[in-house]
């Protein structure tokens, strides 16, 4: 190299006029997303999920979550989940389901806005794929630009009129009215809230065949495994079918969980809801 030569990073460097170099300024980098939170989550449940060579079929069985959910968890789909609460309680259910802790993992969900979301949770639930976006085609695009530059022409050409017009005079100079009564301020009575209804989990300690429902309609029909954990929300009634009654702990609302009944008992209750 020759004595007094510029480096080859110094001859690229931006320079001032006054021949100062510029030093370069390297950008913070930016938080991750919640679609980037949530394939993290996700990507680390489906890993463990196939480590124990457990399908997404065995995965809703144990906790009552759709496997295209469960597929939407994974891959970190928001756009096909419900809101971020809801995929808090799906995912607890998700890592306790692989003896994990779920709440915890919970916890790590961040909240993305409602409007970045396009589930409906009435109707989404209950279809079997998930939604397309709309698409709009170009020709209305341009009807609806060109509707709206008309409509602003004539909003603006209706101020001008107005603005230039002279006030008008009053013809009559109007008389002094009495004053009305005043009326009397009237309470307003608000509506009666509906009943939230009460929380309902059973926890099966021990291998069993049930049938449940909630409120007059079955929630679930078969074979129960050791850990896992049912939850619903009733407003009138429970009612249980099982051949082994010891083998669900239920509570309900407020009160302490307890066992349906003896072990190898069958049993088929119907237990009035309580708040």
């Amino acid at each position: 190299m020759f004595l007094g030569a510029a480096s080859p990073l110094e001859s690229f460097r931006i320079k001032t006029p006054d021949g100062e170099p510029i030093e370069p300024v390297i950008a913070a980098p930016l938080p991750p997303t919640p679609t980037e939170i949530l394939q993290d989550i996700g990507n680390n449940l489906r890993q463990l999920r196939e480590y124990k060579q457990m399908s997404r079929e065995d995965i809703s069985a144990l906790t009552q979550i759709q496997p295209r959910l469960i597929q939407a968890i994974e891959e970190g789909h928001i756009e096909m989940l419900p809101e971020s609460v809801f995929v808090k309680g799906m995912i607890k259910r998700y890592g306790d389901s692989l003896g994990l802790d779920g709440r915890t993992i919970a916890s790590q969900v961040p909240k993305w806005e409602p409007e970045v979301a396009t589930f409906d949770p009435i109707t989404k639930l209950q279809t079997t794929g998930f939604s397309s976006p709309m698409r709009v085609s170009p020709g209305r695009l341009y009807f609806g630009y060109t509707l709206a530059i008309v409509s602003l022409g004539a909003c603006a050409s209706h101020l001008i009129d107005n603005a230039t017009k002279p006030p008008a005079l009053p013809t009559s100079v109007p008389m002094a009215q009495p004053r009305p009564a005043a009326i009397p301020a009237v309470n307003a009575v608000e509506p009666a809230q509906p009943s939230p209804g009460v929380g309902v989990e059973i926890v099966v300690q021990s291998p069993t065949w049930a049938q449940i429902g909630i409120d007059g309609t079955t929630k679930f029909t078969g074979n129960l495994k050791v850990g896992t954990q049912l939850n619903w929300i009733a407003t009138k009634q429970i009612t249980i079918n099982t051949n082994n009654a010891g083998g669900l702990v239920i509570s309900r609302g407020k009160q302490p969980a307890k066992p349906l009944g003896k072990i190898g008992q069958k049993q088929s209750v119907t237990i009035k809801v309580s708040k």
